[in-house]
């Protein structure tokens, strides 16, 4: 049981281990961003999942962050929507290149949707099958457009010297067999070092800003407080659905007196949420399954025995503060357990007999802290 128990703690940080690894150090500019921005997302060749550290991804997230925040009463009032644009070239047909590159831009969107506050009718997206500036594995959120008869507030900011764009070869037009797919050509747009490392002279004030991730560690306070201490890592893999594993365990004993406190379970859950509220609020159902030990005395007869347990929870997440979180939820479904009767006779732990139970009713109840592993990362700008 003790190393079961060892191994489950061991995967569970080993599975931590990238997120606490990640570099910082990525800026955003402080001075006004123009509406065409340019910010582009890498993908590596062959995933689908976006990868926040990869390729300059957090430095790009903190400036389309900016790029929202600065004209989100524009986006939201709907003068304006995001323009986000997903090339891919790297897969062997035109209809394979074609849904990766919109399976990433959907990727994209809803990392803003759970994280920054974005909603789905804030965008509108098209894919190519030709490649962006020469690069096959891109999704570029080519800032913001306006609707015809609206133009953006004038605003008053520092000029920022940019670099000449580099010429591009034109690419033929590929028609693409999809509605929301439109065929676009590789062409150098208004703020392409957007996405580029800033000088030092750029980099002289700072600021520090919270970036949020996916993954989430939770503890059950009810658990705690009855000393089984809990953990729990969830990941989100998008603003529907999230995966968790619970882990509970309480190792009393009082050898002399006979009491054994010892309990231990593995919880595996799957998460569904309903309409997305934010990274820290929402509404959810789940399907969980898993199993424990346990051996319980308290100086009389006593009960060893293992069993499983499956059923559906109902939960409900709301923010506490800036950075975290409390989370209520219920689980109820059926159980099962076996187990040996003991009595302690002169320092010996005499068998009485073996049982078995079958238990259908509340088998969870939770109030758990929860706390997202993002981290800090500064940004700066000219003065």
């Amino acid at each position: 049981m003790n190393r079961l128990f060892i191994q489950f703690c061991l995967g569970a940080l080993l599975a931590l281990f990238p997120l606490f690894a990640r570099a910082s150090g990525a800026f955003s500019r402080q001075t006004v961003l123009p509406p065409d921005t340019t910010i582009v997302f890498r993908f590596a060749p062959g995933s689908l999942e976006f990868n926040a550290p990869y390729m300059g991804n957090d430095e790009a997230i903190l400036v389309a962050g900016q790029l929202i925040d600065q004209y989100r009463q524009d986006i939201v009032s709907g003068k304006a929507y995001v323009r986000i644009r997903g090339f891919c070239g790297s897969y062997g047909s035109k209809a394979e290149n074609l849904a990766v590159a919109k399976e990433r831009s959907n990727h994209v969107k809803s990392w803003f949707i759970l994280y920054h506050g974005m909603k789905e009718a804030y965008y509108r997206t098209f894919n190519s099958t030709v490649p962006y500036r020469g690069m096959t594995d891109v999704v570029a959120l080519m800032g913001l457009e306006y609707v015809d008869g609206c133009e953006p507030a004038p605003v008053v900011a520092e000029p920022v010297q940019e670099p000449e764009p580099e010429p591009q070869p034109e690419a033929e037009p590929v028609q693409e067999p999809d509605e929301e797919a439109e065929t676009v050509q590789p062409e150098p747009v208004g703020n392409a070092q957007a996405s580029a490392p800033l000088s030092r002279e750029e980099a002289m004030s700072f600021s520090r800003e919270y970036i949020t991730s996916p993954w989430y560690l939770k503890t059950n306070l009810l658990y705690d407080a009855v000393l089984m201490p809990s953990l729990e890592v969830e990941y989100r893999f998008n603003e529907r659905w999230s995966a968790a594993v619970e882990g509970n365990m309480a190792w009393w004993h009082n050898n002399p007196k006979h009491k054994y406190y010892q309990l231990a379970t593995i919880l595996p859950e799957g998460r569904y949420w309903f309409k997305p509220q934010g990274n820290r609020r929402g509404h959810y159902v789940g399907l969980m399954a898993g199993g424990g030990w346990y051996d319980l005395e308290n100086g009389g007869r006593g009960y060893k025995g293992e069993g499983f347990l499956a059923g559906l929870t109902y939960g409900y997440l709301f923010p506490v503060g800036k950075y975290f979180a409390f989370e209520a939820s219920i689980g109820v479904g059926y159980m099962r357990t076996w187990y040996d009767e003991y009595l302690p006779i002169d320092g010996h732990y005499v068998y009485q007999q073996s049982s078995r139970m079958n238990y259908f009713g509340p088998v969870k109840l939770r109030f758990a802290w929860v706390w997202n592993i993002g981290r800090w990362a500064e940004k700066g700008g000219k003065r």
